[in-house]
């Protein structure tokens, strides 16, 4: 989506895999003096990218990913409006910031500069990475189960959201930050325990709403079992952190995450509704994978 600076901002309903940012890059400085009709024109116009301003906020966007993104601007200076190769050159640029999925092409708008409209990774589940944790993506594929480490590395769960339904964001077990293969930011996620996991933190993410995600508290995603407690297929499980006396956190047994569900599997669709009650209900462990949840101690 291409918006314009003197386009009215659209109320959006839900939030899409991947969010549309427009971004204004303010302050074009004329070479020259000009008459009022002759400023209207981009001829001869340069824009001033040290000085960038936000026209729309993205509520998935981390605070760090605005700082690159100006930084990164503010190292190209300035460019002429009128220089079409010099633009194209811009939007790849800024297209190579990890964050970034796609760039729209740069629009000059008299007298505010540059309007360029982007779509930015969203951040859907974390990793442990080291000491730190780092957000990461679901990469739209129709085949594949895909995902990308992003920056914006936090010392705990990143919390993403309104004020009254922020949530954190799920970490995946099975993520390898120690091989030679290891993703860097900006790389692909690999291996099938950590893809699972994402998939199934993509589907939490379809199916509860903000309320209820927040009533999850912090949570780890874990698929690196092939087989569940009772010796059946499908071994991941959802692990909720203790709070106040409780020793012992809860547990969610999901069965295989959608990319891997075979015939006979329950519909992700209803085993997040068997979440959604168990969470007004309460409980200690509850089972998902059947047409009737079950509940253990």
């Amino acid at each position: 989506m291409v918006r314009t600076a003197a386009s009215p901002a659209r109320e959006s309903g839900s939030v899409p895999v991947w969010i549309p940012l427009a971004i204004v890059l303010a302050g074009a400085v004329w070479v020259w003096r000009t008459t009022e009709s002759e400023a209207r024109s981009r001829t001869g116009a340069w824009v001033d990218l040290t000085r960038s301003a936000f026209f729309r906020e993205c509520p998935g966007a981390l605070p760090q990913w605005s700082e690159d993104l100006r930084g990164a601007l503010a190292k190209q200076g300035r460019v002429r409006a009128d220089d079409r190769g010099a633009l194209e050159g811009l939007c790849s640029m800024i297209e190579q910031l990890p964050f970034v999925a796609e760039v729209g092409s740069a629009r000059f708008i008299w007298p505010d500069g540059l309007d360029i409209s982007l779509r930015l990774h969203q951040p859907i589940a974390c990793v442990h990475r080291g000491s730190k944790y780092y957000p990461v993506a679901m990469i739209t594929d129709d085949k594949n189960v895909r995902g990308v480490l992003l920056p914006g590395a936090a010392n705990v769960p990143h919390r993403v959201g309104s004020d009254d339904e922020a949530y954190f964001l799920p970490m995946l077990a099975g993520f390898d930050d120690g091989g030679a293969d290891a993703p860097q930011v900006g790389g692909e996620l690999q291996g099938g325990a950590v893809l699972a996991a994402l998939d199934i933190a993509h589907s939490l993410h379809a199916h509860l709403d903000g309320s209820k995600r927040t009533r999850l508290g912090r949570i780890l995603i874990d698929a690196t079992s092939e087989m569940a407690f009772d010796g059946l297929p499908g071994g991941a499980r959802l692990e909720l952190e203790a709070v106040g006396d409780k020793a012992h956190g809860r547990l969610i047994h999901f069965g295989r995450a959608p990319c891997e569900a075979g015939p006979g599997e329950l519909p992700v669709e209803i085993k997040w509704k068997h979440v959604s009650q168990a969470l007004e209900r309460g409980f200690d462990a509850v089972d998902v994978r059947f047409d009737e949840p079950e509940y253990h101690k």
